[in-house]
This record gives C-alpha cells, sequence and structure tokens, in this order.
C-alpha cells in the first residue's frame, strides 16, 4: 500500500468518526453557505424541525421560521463573519408545535482553499434549565414581597395599638400598605345601605377623581364588582389583568391603567361575623397577587377588623353617656317571632357567644311551652343547625340554639352596638341596645334597617352610664359570696389549683381548709357561678 493511500484511509476513518460525532449527537449542528443556504444539518436538527434531512438542505431560515426570525439569524451569521470570530446567541425559536429557548453558537466556516465561506451552527436546547432559573427567580422574587407584606403587616399591628378611632385605624393601614412602595394606592369602604355607591373612601395614594371613581361603583349585592363580591360573599377578590377585567367599566379600567395600575385586590375586613368594609389595593405589577401574597392581605383584613371592633367595644366602655335605642320587630320570617307566635309564648335572649364554623349560640329562656315542642319547631327551621335544652325548670326552660345566617343583635353588634334586652312575646320583637353618645346613629338605624326592613325604631334616649370601679366591683362580688365560699376560691387560687399543671389538687385544697373534698367542689361551683354571673350578667341580663 503506498503512503498515499494509508493517507486517504486515514482520511476517510476521520471523516466516519467525525460524522459519527456529528450524527448521534443530541444537539442540532448545521453548516449553510455564504447566502444562508443550509448545505447539511445532522439528525438532531431534523427531528427537531420534524422533516426529512433533504427537506431542510437547500432551505434558508426565512424557509424554515419566517420572515423575522429568517432576518435576525441572518443578522447574527452576517455579525459572524464580519469579525470571523465565533460568537454564542440565545434565542426562541417555535419547533416541533411549541417554543423551544436554545443557546446557539456560531462560527465562521471555511472551504479547502482557507476562504470564508459560511458558518457552522450548533444548538444546546436550554429550555428547561431556562424553564427552572425562571421558576426560582419567580419564587424569589414573591417571598421577597411576601416578606415585605409581612412586614407591613407587623407594622400595621403595632400602630393599630395606639389608633384611638376608626378612621385613624383606615388612614393608617393605607398609608403602612404604600410605604412598602410595592402598591400604587390603598383605600377602605364600604357599600352605603342601600349598595348603590361605596361611602367612606379613606386612603392613601387617590387623587380627587379617582376618590370619584371609587365611590360610584356599584356596590349592591348583585353587583359583580370586586369591592362588592368581597364585601359581601367575605371572600378575596382578585384582578389579574384591569385592562380586560370585565366588571370594570372602559372609563374605570381607563383610570386605573392611566394610573398605572396593573392588577389589584379587594379583601374583606372581618373580626368574627361582622363585616366592616373592604380594603382595596392596586399594583403596577401585571399578576401581583400571587396566592400566598392574597393570604397575606386575607390575614390584614382580619388584623384590621379585629382593631375596629376593639375601638367599637372600647368606646362603648369608656363612654360616659350612651345612646339607648329600642327597636320593635315583626318580620314573620324571623325564627323567635315564628317560635313564640306558633305557641303564643314569650322568649327572652340570655346571652350569645361565637360558635364553630362561622355560627352563633344563642341561649333564650321560654316561658309557657312544651319544651319538646320547641326542638321539633327548630329541626324544621333552616337558619336552626342544632338545639337543646339547658335546663327545665317549672315555669321555663333555657334552650340552646345554633343559628347561622344575620340577626338584629349581630347587626348592632358589628356596629358597635350592645343589645341589653332582647325579647320576642307572640309574634312581636323587642330590643333595646346601647351606643356611644357621639356614634353615628342614623348610620347605624338605616345599616340595620337596610338588612331587617321590618325592623322599626320606637324610642332613642339618651342617658348617664353607671361606671363602676374595680374596687366597687370586688366589693358588690364579695357581697354576693358566703364565707365559706369566699374562703374556698381565696385558697384554691393562691394553692394554685387554676394553674397547668395544677400545683395543689382538690383533695389537698380540701384537706388544709379541713373540709371534705365534694364539700370544697360544691363551694367552688357556687363561688364561680356568682364571679361568672357578676361578669357576664352586664353583657345582655344573666339567666
Amino acid at each position: 500500500m503506498t503512503e498515499t493511500q494509508r493517507d486517504l484511509d486515514d482520511l476517510r476513518r476521520r471523516v466516519h468518526r467525525l460524522e459519527a460525532v456529528v450524527e448521534t449527537s443530541p444537539d442540532p449542528m448545521a453548516l449553510k453557505d455564504d447566502a444562508g443556504r443550509y448545505r447539511f444539518v445532522n439528525a438532531a436538527t431534523a427531528e427537531y424541525l420534524d422533516r426529512e434531512p433533504s427537506d431542510v438542505v437547500g432551505a434558508t431560515d426565512v424557509d424554515l421560521f419566517g420572515a423575522e426570525i429568517g432576518r435576525r439569524i441572518r443578522r447574527q451569521e452576517r455579525a459572524v463573519r464580519e469579525i470571523e470570530r465565533t460568537q454564542t446567541f440565545e434565542e426562541t425559536l417555535r419547533v416541533g408545535g411549541r417554543e423551544r429557548v436554545f443557546e446557539t453558537t456560531r462560527s465562521p466556516y471555511y472551504d479547502p482553499t482557507g476562504d470564508l465561506a459560511g458558518t457552522v451552527t450548533v444548538c444546546r436546547d436550554v429550555t428547561d434549565r431556562i424553564a427552572r432559573e425562571r421558576t426560582l427567580e419567580t419564587q424569589r422574587d414573591q417571598l421577597a414581597t411576601l416578606n415585605r407584606i409581612n412586614d407591613v403587616t407587623r407594622g400595621v399591628i403595632r400602630r393599630l395599638i395606639g389608633e384611638p378611632s376608626r378612621e385613624d385605624i383606615e388612614r393608617s393601614v393605607c398609608e403602612r400598605v404604600l410605604e412598602s412602595t410595592l402598591y400604587q394606592f390603598a383605600w377602605i369602604g364600604a357599600p352605603e345601605p342601600a349598595g348603590e355607591r361605596v361611602t367612606g373612601v379613606a386612603g392613601a395614594g387617590l387623587d380627587d377623581d379617582l376618590r370619584e371613581i371609587i365611590a360610584d361603583a356599584d356596590a349592591s349585592e348583585d353587583s359583580d364588582q370586586p369591592l362588592a363580591l368581597a364585601y359581601y360573599d367575605a371572600e378575596p377578590q382578585v384582578v389579574e389583568n384591569v385592562s380586560d377585567h370585565e366588571s370594570l367599566d372602559a372609563d374605570r379600567r381607563e383610570a386605573f391603567v392611566e394610573r398605572g395600575v396593573e392588577s389589584g385586590i379587594a379583601v374583606p375586613i372581618r373580626y368574627g361575623d361582622a363585616t366592616y368594609g373592604v380594603l382595596a389595593v392596586g399594583s403596577e405589577r401585571p399578576a401581583a397577587f400571587s396566592q400566598p401574597e392574597t393570604d397575606a392581605f386575607e390575614l390584614l383584613g382580619e388584623v384590621v377588623g379585629f382593631a375596629i371592633d376593639a375601638v367599637n367595644h372600647r368606646r362603648l366602655a369608656l363612654s360616659p353617656t350612651v345612646t339607648e335605642v329600642e327597636f320593635r320587630l315583626t318580620d314573620t320570617d324571623s325564627f323567635y317571632l315564628s317560635l313564640t307566635e306558633a305557641f303564643d309564648c314569650t322568649l327572652e335572649l340570655e346571652g350569645m357567644t361565637p360558635g364553630p364554623d362561622g355560627s352563633l349560640l344563642f341561649y333564650d329562656s321560654v316561658t309557657d311551652v312544651d319544651p319538646d315542642a320547641v326542638l321539633a319547631f327548630a329541626a324544621d327551621w333552616d337558619g336552626i343547625e342544632d338545639a337543646r335544652i339547658v335546663s327545665d325548670g317549672p315555669e321555663r326552660t333555657l334552650f340552646e340554639f345554633t343559628a347561622t345566617g344575620a340577626s338584629v343583635v349581630l347587626a348592632l353588634s358589628e356596629h358597635g352596638a350592645h343589645t341589653t334586652e332582647a325579647v320576642a312575646d307572640r309574634g312581636e320583637g323587642r330590643i333595646v341596645a346601647e351606643l356611644p353618645a357621639d356614634a353615628d346613629l342614623r348610620a347605624v338605624i338605616e345599616r340595620v334597617r337596610a338588612a331587617f326592613p321590618d325592623v322599626e325604631l320606637v324610642a332613642k334616649r339618651d342617658r348617664e352610664r353607671e361606671v363602676r370601679s374595680a374596687r366597687e366591683f370586688r366589693r358588690e362580688l364579695s357581697g354576693r359570696l358566703t364565707e365559706a365560699q369566699r374562703s374556698a376560691l381565696r385558697a384554691t387560687y393562691f394553692a394554685g389549683y387554676y394553674n397547668w399543671p395544677r400545683d395543689s389538687t382538690a383533695e389537698e385544697v380540701a384537706d388544709s381548709l379541713g373540709i371534705a373534698s365534694p364539700t370544697l367542689h360544691q363551694h367552688l361551683r357556687k363561688a364561680e357561678r356568682e364571679l361568672l354571673g357578676a361578669f357576664f350578667d352586664d353583657e345582655l341580663g344573666g339567666p
């Protein structure tokens, strides 16, 4: 074999190895001439393009990807040929029916004579890597945003402690939200009693025109606007894209977009079963309110609701004078009125407390009625989930009713009123409640009547409030206890019987007092009954 023949064989082997590498590579590879026409493609290129290699050879990028992408690729190749240096680009191409991201390396190609003849292209599919990086970046941004929202919530809580009025609370919350620089505006408002407009708009980042636009929103109960849905459904409402949100009319959308607002959220301000209004926030970030961010704002709404509820009750507790209002009820859809009409009896509310899953527990005494008949009546009433007999005396029976839905007593409580008496007698009801002397009585009455049209205000009286000091409370309580009850209560308290875990058992305390354990329990039960009665009887005539 001649030396020339050996050189040719060696060249063929090298070419064969090179072809094997190129053809088995998962990365698309291609050779183009100076005019941008494909002269060679490997199997990976043809597979990505979903074509046969012979269909690709001779084509241009304009033929394969369209004019815009084709011209962009030609500019890249021209830059590589001009400087005769390898360059790397990131580009997005639609191949195989979906968008894919490639890290593309373009190098100059020389013919056997050494003249520049075109480019060699090697593409690496980095779609999955880019997706992971973008996911991590989004998660980092969301975490940073959530941390800033949590900072807002903590700052709001600190500032709420010292805010003396509801107006101060609402203004403080909106200002604190805007201090985070994440949002364009924040405001708090509530539907008017008639539900046609938004009232009490307090906010930050609002100009006069925007305030008027907000106030003119349809706030009726059947409205599909975010504020109304958040208020009546008690659920956060997220607007992902303001510019195409169908429930907002064109003028409203345009006003928000002009001010740089791309997305928004409306969350109810609630505490317990009371809804005090809606907190609305706008952001310049599109689709800004992820689920964690929504959850954070929902919590903020609950914090503000708690603060407003505390302010309402504090105002009433500290007010030296109160306004006493008396209402007459004749609503035939009321469980209590229907019950007393059906059995020709009298029912009196003794107390109420929150129950499970948003329900309320009402404790009512009923006179001159068969207890079993009342239980059967309650079982057929949609708004009563459960009923039981607490105690059955010769003249009256104390019931516990687990109720859902609205009630006049609850509506009064939501607006800072304290019910002192609630009686239903043979189909007619009477409710007496107290409000601070400086309360907006007209607004309270309008809201109650908006929910219960049959409620009639029959009397309004201003009176001085009896205020008892802690010393007077202890003196009155001491007068309600016998010496044995007072001794048992003091001994168990100082012996750590009420600690957990207990420092002393009932038997040990009884031995110290020289009495039997059952006797101690009897004294304690009666003393605790007097203590709790002294505390709760002021709330609403105890049983």
